[in-house]
């Protein structure tokens, strides 16, 4: 596969955007995740790839997708990094940086993360626990796991609250999302219509604790989080 990759590889210029065409709209990249009792008692280490491996979205793609959601993902390309905190100086030559006083409301909070200014030896924790490379040393192949405290920082970390918030004001505000907001809500955030159960057992949940919870809950589902 390797060999034959590298023939068309070479036959089309050494185009890398081709190459990587070429790859994600293969079969075989675009499996679902679906299980197979038959496939998985011969296989069951998806060692002959029979089903696609399941990951969760990178640090980055996460914060994105709740700007997204709420429609205020800055898409101005170029520019400046933005730097996502409070900088005072130190006691000595590292600098007090603080990520807890920075501003929800400053613009630059809607800037893509691919121009957060990176402080590579004191990273953002929200970042951090979402297995975000720091920057001070390469990293070929990113740590992918599944923690307690990635879901805590989910739950808790200002930054999604405030997108939470964000997105149930977009659902109220627009009259046709708000008409109803529950099935408007599954279908900004997983892109599908809810099941009767799934919708009745939100709402629900909607009626006691706020819209916003609601979509705080939705945000950490595995569907959201997670690439079936």
């Amino acid at each position: 596969l390797l060999d034959w990759l590298a023939i068309q590889f070479r036959d089309n210029g050494g185009s890398i955007k081709q190459l990587h065409k070429l790859i994600l709209t293969s079969a075989t990249y675009r499996q679902a995740t679906s299980h197979h009792p038959t496939a998985a008692a011969i296989d069951g280490g998806n060692r002959l790839l029979w089903r696609g491996h399941r990951h969760r979205l990178d640090a980055e793609v996460i914060r994105d997708s709740l700007l997204v959601l709420n429609g205020r993902l800055d898409l101005t390309m170029g520019g400046p990094s933005v730097k996502q905190f409070v900088m005072t100086p130190g006691i000595h030559v590292t600098p007090n940086v603080d990520y807890k006083s920075y501003s929800l409301y400053d613009p630059a909070n809607s800037r893509r993360s691919i121009y957060r200014f990176l402080f590579r030896t004191l990273p953002d924790p929200f970042m951090d626990a979402l297995d975000c490379p720091a920057g001070d040393q390469l990293t070929p192949v990113r740590s992918e796991s599944v923690t307690s405290l990635q879901a805590l920082a989910m739950l808790n970390n200002p930054f999604v609250i405030r997108q939470c918030e964000h997105l149930a004001h977009r659902i109220t505000s627009d009259p046709q999302l708000a008409a109803q907001p529950i099935e408007s809500l599954f279908r900004l955030a997983l892109q599908r219509e809810p099941s009767i159960e799934e919708r009745d057992k939100l709402q629900a949940f909607a009626d006691q604790h706020g819209l916003a919870n609601a979509c705080r809950l939705l945000v950490n589902s595995n569907e959201f989080l997670f690439v079936e």
